[in-house]
């Protein structure tokens, strides 16, 4: 939210307190927001309508939201390797209509995503992180609050989707590595389904590769809801999520039981709960 208290300072040196700026739409950090080459102040001396402008990225309207670009940004440096890449700059690279630009925005945000979830950050916050990457904001960019809010359910729908796909993907390289054998991944649903005992043991060799490759338990509890055995009991046996998740962090600390080579203690010695009886 903004701070009342800093509304007659000019934060950018740029001419305008950051009241205006907020007021006009422009950044009170950013002392040319449309990155045109013309400081903000002489933009609105000259009539320049920055809101109109679709490289000029919207500001966050929530804390949550600007922690959330804030983040997607990190992980972008990390994977663009630029350590001094800006969010607007970023913006400016990835908002275009063109069809090539479109697909390097929709690979940024695949790795963005990767990166994440490696990282330990569960799915449904890296779902929430891609709605502040590029291509969704330009997307939304000159939507009204009605008209983005129509959008939202698209761009969820979007987003988790690229989450699952690299989720799934990720857990059918570890499958490979620790197998031997090439898969897709749903060749490797059919091939595990039919039994259960075969499907766990398949998970907690993907958990041991993925913690020995050093994610974090929770990235690799995130990673084993979209294995097959997951997958099944929730999408046919209709059994609760976080019941799934429940697994999943048994699963975890059993095998990171296994790693340290201590015998697991008995009340921490993972059972199938109830719920996921065939």
């Amino acid at each position: 939210m903004a701070n009342p208290d800093d509304d007659e300072l000019d934060s950018d040196g740029d001419g305008l307190t950051n009241r205006e700026e907020r007021i006009a739409g422009t950044s009170p950090y950013s002392s040319d927001t449309d990155l045109d080459g013309i400081d903000d102040a002489t933009d609105m001396a000259t009539g320049n309508p920055l809101d109109s402008n679709p490289n000029t990225p919207r500001d966050p309207e929530t804390d949550k939201a600007r922690l959330m670009r804030e983040q997607y940004l990190s992980f972008a440096k990390s994977v663009l390797s630029d350590a001094t890449l800006s969010y607007s700059a970023l913006y400016e690279r990835y908002a275009s209509d063109r069809a090539d630009i479109q697909q390097s925005a929709r690979s940024l945000d695949q790795s963005v995503a990767t990166a994440a979830l490696k990282a330990g950050l569960d799915a449904k916050t890296t779902i929430q992180l891609l709605a502040q990457g590029p291509k969704t904001q330009y997307q939304t960019q000159s939507l009204d609050a009605d008209a983005k809010k129509a959008a939202l359910p698209g761009i969820l729908k979007y987003s988790q989707s690229t989450v699952e796909a690299i989720q799934r993907q990720r857990y059918t390289e570890y499958a490979i590595a620790v197998t031997g054998r090439q898969w897709t991944y749903p060749d490797l649903y059919r091939e595990h389904i039919s039994n259960d005992l075969i499907a766990i043991q398949l998970d907690q060799r993907v958990a041991a590769a993925a913690l020995r490759a050093g994610e974090s338990p929770e990235a690799v509890t995130s990673l084993l809801q979209q294995g097959p055995y997951s997958q099944f009991q929730v999408g046919l046996k209709q059994v609760n999520p976080a019941v799934i998740e429940q697994y999943g962090r048994g699963t975890v600390a059993q095998v990171q039981e296994i790693q340290s080579l201590r015998p697991p203690t008995p009340e921490r010695t993972r059972q199938r709960p109830k719920d996921l009886e065939r």
